[in-house]
């Protein structure tokens, strides 16, 4: 049944990433959001960060460790609504310019997700 989901993710192309987490930890995403916004290439300062669709990173400004470590932490707190982390890897690898494979997406989220 799991896989029937991720072959068809509850989001599209205008998902916020902020619909994957639970509400009670919105607060601390818009902050690790914010934080990455002077490495977003055509951030838009108007939009929310929980509002938030599409994330290119200049990799010339940011290292993309920093990015996993950052989700990891919410990771660790079980902050995704369904504790889903391919369905995460799925909405990052369709949404953001992090990885060019979405396994590798998944193998950086299990790796930086705080034990």
């Amino acid at each position: 049944m799991a896989a029937e989901k991720d072959a068809n993710p509850p989001f599209d192309a205008d998902t916020p990433l902020s619909a994957l987490f639970r509400e009670s930890h919105h607060e601390e995403l818009r902050q690790i959001i914010d934080s990455w916004r002077p490495f977003l290439v055509g951030d838009d300062p108007g939009i929310d960060a929980l509002g938030l669709t599409h994330f290119e990173f200049d990799f010339e400004k940011v290292i993309a460790t920093r990015i996993y470590i950052d989700i990891g932490r919410l990771l660790y707190d079980h902050a995704l609504k369904d504790d889903n982390m391919s369905l995460l890897a799925k909405y990052l690898f369709q949404h953001s310019n992090l990885s060019n494979s979405q396994s590798t997406l998944y193998v950086q989220l299990r790796k930086y997700k705080k034990r």
